[in-house]
């Protein structure tokens, strides 16, 4: 398809009074992600020339969610009075090209694909119409606005609160999608007349365009999920469950196995790649990023951090704002503090927590130890139980640990301290002074053995 001038107004000027929250729809969150945010980043993979977002109740609010995004191409209009879809349309055509193409979508659907809004272009532009509806057939079409067919052509909508009885049988709905010659929808859209609630219906515009006999044509979408509309509660809840059902079949396409898929929670802005294994109860959120031939085995929590490829998380592990290296493996039971980096081949074990600290390559902590403010090089191996002592009670010091270093169990470092590459720590040394190159550093009493003695017998 040719690059076409596109211009897309997105109404999003109504609050969620049914849901009795006192805050506009459109920011609402599904599953961490706004619905506004899911909206505009699906359209913005048409490729569109403008988006003009119809703002009104809390404006504020819908602005500053939009902005977050970054994009270029949006403008916004205000709707001060809540009087109808038509006369916010009517508010936004100030701002559309007359050499455009328009699209007209609902700002509370935020699960239309851009494939939808791609294949109903093209329907548009093959039939050279006037204007496009997507439509849908549903079993159940309650609270749909009916679409009404004379000899098989378009003639007008009619929402469910005016149906007969007659027309309530009819199960071609209106999905909320338009589409337009911009040109013609600025002259057509100044002849909406109010309707009997002395509100503008966009819906209107078909009748209207029906008796000037323009050209009206449909697009079927199969998946009627996609134009969900969410106005109460209850299809909030809905929208969670569909988001999950899209995610899981998104993760099919990547060989991505999720074991559990109803405890696994994984944000929308979290990057996955293919082949992935995700245990059950696992949570990843924010900015991370799994690449692939990871296995994530359960019971994890992971949250703005990267994940190389080939690494093994066991379970029981947090990570938080920390990297972690090609083929590695943590847990169980570790926790990963912000600013922890791992280099490739490290093996954190069981009941070890690290923080702002750097791994090197082929470094091991395998169990009961605790790295912190530690610039640790490769081919390390700290023993169990060994620890770096980084606070004096009023700061934080550096313990750095260099390359072939091998710390006994039950090792202390006091920082601030240097241990020598090659070196090596015996069982239950305490250091508070560097280590130079090739030392054994060793801190312990001489042993003594006490023959025949007994503890004090306990007072009954």
């Amino acid at each position: 398809m040719p690059k076409q001038n596109i211009n897309i107004i997105l109404l999003c000027a109504g609050k969620s009074s049914r849901m009795g929250l006192n805050v506009p729809k459109v920011i609402l969150k599904i599953n961490g992600k706004s619905i506004l945010s899911r909206t505009l980043e699906t359209i913005q993979k048409v490729n569109p020339n403008k988006i003009i977002i119809v703002v009104g109740y809390k404006k504020e609010m819908v602005i500053n969610e939009a902005m977050k995004l970054g994009y270029k191409n949006l403008h916004f209009v205000t709707q001060n009075n809540q009087n109808g879809t038509g006369n916010a349309v009517k508010i936004a055509s100030k701002k559309i090209s007359t050499n455009s193409t328009s699209i007209v979508l609902n700002g509370d659907t935020p699960f239309i694909s851009d494939e939808i809004i791609n294949n109903s272009l093209k329907t548009f532009i093959r039939n050279s119409a006037d204007l496009l509806l997507a439509t849908s057939s549903l079993d159940d079409p309650t609270d749909y606005g009916r679409i009404i067919r004379q000899k098989n052509k378009i003639i007008k909508i009619i929402e469910e609160k005016n149906c007969s009885k007659e027309e309530k049988k009819i199960n071609e709905v209106n999905c909320g999608l338009y589409i337009f010659k911009s040109k013609n929808l600025i002259t057509k859209i100044k002849t909406l007349k109010k309707n009997i609630k002395k509100e503008y219906y966009l819906t209107d515009m078909v009748e209207i365009y029906s008796n000037d006999r323009k050209k009206i044509v449909s697009y079927n979408v199969i998946d009627k999920e996609r134009f969900l509309n969410i106005n109460n509660t209850e299809e909030l809840y809905k929208a969670h469950e569909i988001d999950r059902k899209y995610f899981y079949y998104e993760c099919l396409k990547k060989d991505i196995t999720l074991t559990d898929p109803s405890t696994i929670h994984i944000s929308p802005s979290v990057k996955l790649s293919k082949n992935i294994k995700v245990g059950s109860n696992v949570i990843i959120e924010g900015q991370s990023s799994i690449e692939s031939n990871v296995e994530i085995v359960g019971n994890v929590y992971i949250k703005d951090s990267v994940i190389k490829s080939n690494s093994i998380i066991k379970p029981f592990v947090n990570i938080i704002n920390s990297k972690i290296g090609t083929n590695s493996q943590i847990g169980p039971f570790t926790n990963l503090r912000p600013s922890t980096v791992l280099k490739s081949n490290t093996k954190i074990g069981n009941f070890v927590e690290i923080k702002k600290s750097t791994i090197g390559d082929n470094s091991k902590v395998p169990h009961l130890s605790y790295i912190g403010d530690t610039e640790m090089g490769s081919n390390v191996n700290v023993g169990a139980g060994s620890i770096t002592c980084n606070y004096d009670g009023f700061e934080k010091h550096k313990t750095v640990i260099k390359d072939n270093v091998f710390l006994g169990s039950d090792t202390k470092l006091v920082a601030p301290i240097i241990i020598g590459k090659e070196s090596t720590t015996g069982a239950g040394t305490v250091l508070s002074k560097d280590l130079p190159d090739g030392s054994l550093g060793i801190t312990r009493v001489k042993e003594k053995h006490l023959p025949n003695w007994k503890r004090k017998p306990k007072k009954k």
